[in-house]
């Protein structure tokens, strides 16, 4: 079976092989049947010619008997009619032999004419003498020629003639009979063989299609395995995929493409890509060139041009990116066309962000050095200012004056202070305040104008807090101009403060601890619930030409103190914002009034400034206040004048570094060396800029206090007294706000 299963599986098709089984088992059939037929005829024949060959010989046999009977009775009786019955049975005698002899001729001819035919004659010609002299009247001379040796002699030839013709038939037949035998086996040997062959073809044919078949199942198995994968890799993949045909009909998508186009396979299938990939220039909103168009034209790979939106079935329009490529059959021909593409809308912000981001890094960066430059300027406006006041007596009309552009200074100080949140020096720096009498302050002054007012209740045992005035007051005053506008015909914002306890369990993303809460409600419009999520992202705002920098740069300052802004609102029923700010350890400080005299000091200072005009400022204000001042450009020299004093036996007892000198030694690397020279050393940091977050965090670079520009004299002569008076475990910090 294993060598016929290869021949077959080698040599032939299954199908030929069944096709050649089928025309042979249907060429056989007929020519068994004929074969059959014919066998039979001749089966049929013989046995109808034996039958009668044996009726004939048994015929000869009675009339012969007859004929003797007839003629011994006519010579027994002497009656002359046995010859009539003689004559009568004379004819149906010649009449058999002649059918014999036709019959079997062969055994007739040379069995009969050969022996039979003279006795024969002799006997006719002697019957017939006996009855002539019957008919004489001699009757006994006819029985004695009847019984003569001669007649005897004559019959006895004749019947062993018949025997003999008899004999010779019976062999003919059997031999006829045995040729049927023969060629009736023949034929069922050659059906045996022809059988044999079919059932040999049909098992081939088996076999065959057992292994054509297994080999079948095997491919649609892999085919199947094959089209899983595809699925599971299409669905898989992140971006969108679309199959078309040569006419731009789609014939697959994946999930992706499905979520993106909205369209479902079984509803897309079949229908004309821009039915369903409907696609349009952001700019111009004018329909875009169909891509597989392109790709099947062209033959050739190609993309979407920039700002290309997807509009969905439902409406949703998404920037996209994509490109489609050609699908090709084995001889190299285009079948159709594959198109991939991806929701870029995600990217494109990002990139609009991250512009956006550069222009506020370069107006950070131009802020900055106006911030610099400017509270340099500010602080000399404000310590001449201050020095004028201070000559004056009360009562005199230009102290009230003065007092008005010191106000204005600070105010002036201020912005520069909220310029400074664009850049990268915006680290608060922090400092305990009890906030209710600023809050006040800020939203009384951010609602000047406005035909909006508020309404003020604060907790009655309010959590000091540890905030940067400057950034948290530019928080409050973005959160008013909200509502603000949230309100053109008016209305009430109400500002509450209460004090709370954060819990780990709470959903309020928070460190765990006491906080002062400040809420801010108005009674506008309200905010959309799907703006919500998103309220305190850059691109996110409630007015329609605003860039929703105020609410980042809100939530970004509020993060930097550690602290929580959030937004609860509803349609019609305004907005509340809440926010959360740690409650401080820390003592209040209280605010030195800017109209009393200042504290007198003594000790020897060491200024350090870059701009002369500060430099000559600060030591007529330390001068007035009782201090020995030396001044320095920069670090370096501030280290050298410092190591000097040291060496002479009169160190400084205090030194003031600004942060920030162009092109020379500034306050950060100065402290590092003065920090080697002594430990102890009381250093006192000061700027109105900086690109790092020493002001906020000026403990851990060994600096005892921190004095912001622009400075008075009452804020220059507090940080002095308070780094003086505390020594080495102290630290100060006060700024003009």
């Amino acid at each position: 079976m294993g060598v016929t299963s290869r021949f077959f599986q080698k040599y032939l098709h299954p199908m030929q092989l069944l096709t050649f089984a089928l025309v042979l088992a249907l060429a056989f059939v007929p020519l068994m049947g004929a074969v059959a037929g014919n066998m039979y005829q001749s089966f049929v024949q013989v046995s109808a010619g034996e039958i009668r060959l044996q009726q004939l010989v048994g015929t000869i046999s009675h009339l012969i008997e007859t004929l003797t009977l007839s003629v011994q009775m006519a010579a027994v009786t002497g009656d002359p009619a046995w010859e009539k019955r003689y004559r009568e049975v004379e004819p149906g005698l010649d009449q058999a032999l002649a059918e014999v002899g036709v019959s079997a001729r062969e055994e007739y001819g040379k069995n009969y004419a050969a022996r039979t035919k003279v006795a024969y004659t002799e006997i006719i010609e002697m019957e017939s003498l006996a009855f002539a002299l019957v008919r004489a009247g001699r009757a006994a001379e006819a029985s004695a020629l009847l019984s003569s040796a001669e007649y005897k002699q004559a019959k006895s030839k004749y019947f062993e003639g018949i025997q003999d013709l008899t004999r010779g038939i019976q062999e003919r037949i059997a031999r006829e009979i045995s040729s049927l035998y023969n060629r009736f086996w023949l034929v069922c040997i050659l059906g045996i063989l022809v059988v044999s062959a079919l059932i040999l073809a049909w098992a081939g044919v088996v076999v065959l299609l057992r292994k054509h078949l297994a080999k079948r199942r095997r491919v649609e198995e892999a085919l199947a395995a094959e089209k899983e994968r595809l699925a599971v890799t299409l669905g898989s993949i992140g971006d969108g995929v679309i199959a078309t045909d040569i006419h731009a009909n789609i014939v697959m998508m994946n999930p992706v493409a499905e979520q993106l186009t909205g369209w479902p396979l079984a509803d897309a299938e079949g229908r004309a890509l821009e039915e369903v990939f409907h696609i349009i220039n952001e700019n111009s909103r004018k329909p875009c060139e169909n891509p597989v168009e392109r790709v099947l034209s062209t033959g050739r790979i190609c993309g979407l041009a920039n700002h290309t939106v997807l509009i969905s079935r439902d409406g949703i329009e998404r920037i996209i990116s994509d490109s489609g490529a050609p699908i090709k059959g084995s001889d190299g021909v285009v079948v159709g066309a594959v198109l991939v593409f991806r929701d870029a809308t995600a990217q494109a912000r990002l990139e609009a962000e991250v512009l956006k981001a550069e222009k506020l890094e370069s107006i950070g960066i131009l802020a900055g050095g106006i911030a610099h430059d400017f509270n340099n300027i500010l602080t000399a406006i404000l310590g001449y200012l201050t020095l004028a006041r201070t000559s004056l007596g009360t009562q005199d009309e230009l102290f009230h004056e003065l007092r008005e552009a010191e106000k204005a200074t600070l105010r002036a100080a201020d912005l520069t202070h909220q310029l400074l949140t664009f850049s990268k020096g915006g680290a608060p720096i922090k400092k305990t305040v009890q906030i209710d009498h600023l809050l006040v302050e800020w939203v009384t002054f951010a609602l000047r104008g406005s035909n909006v007012r508020c309404e003020f209740e604060f907790c009655k045992r309010s959590f000091a807090v540890d905030v940067d005035q400057g950034q948290l007051s530019q928080v409050v005053n973005n959160l008013v101009i909200n509502a603000d506008q949230a309100m053109p015909n008016g209305g009430t914002i109400s500002v509450v403060t209460d004090c709370v306890s954060i819990e780990e369990a709470e959903p309020v993303v928070l460190t765990p601890g006491a906080y002062l809460r400040i809420s801010l409600s108005d009674q506008g419009v309200g905010i959309e619930k799907d703006l919500l999520g998103r309220f305190f992202d850059p691109t996110a705002t409630t007015e329609k030409s605003g860039a929703g920098l105020g609410l980042a740069t809100s939530y970004s300052i509020m993060k930097r103190h550690n602290g929580l802004i959030t937004v609860e609102s509803e349609i019609g029923a305004g907005t509340t914002f809440h926010l959360y700010l740690p409650a401080s350890s820390g003592v209040v400080r209280v605010q030195p009034d800017s109209e009393s005299v200042p504290a007198p000091g003594q000790g020897k200072i060491l200024l350090m400034d870059d701009d002369a005009i500060i430099r000559d400022l600060a030591q007529e204000l330390l001068v007035i206040l009782g201090y020995e001042v030396h001044l320095a450009v920069d670090g370096r020299e501030a280290t050298k004048s410092y190591a000097a004093a040291s060496a002479s036996g009169r160190p400084f007892d205090a030194v003031i570094l600004d942060l920030t000198v162009p092109g020379g030694m500034g306050g950060k690397e100065a402290i590092q060396m003065l920090r080697d020279q002594d430990r102890n050393v009381r250093a006192i940091v000061s700027s109105g800029y900086s690109n790092d977050p020493i002001m906020a965090t000026y403990q851990q670079y060994g600096f005892k206090g921190v004095l912001v520009k622009p400075y008075g004299v009452q804020e220059i002569s507090e940080v002095l007294r308070s780094v003086l008076s505390e020594g080495n475990g102290g630290s100060a910090h006060l700024s003009a706000n």
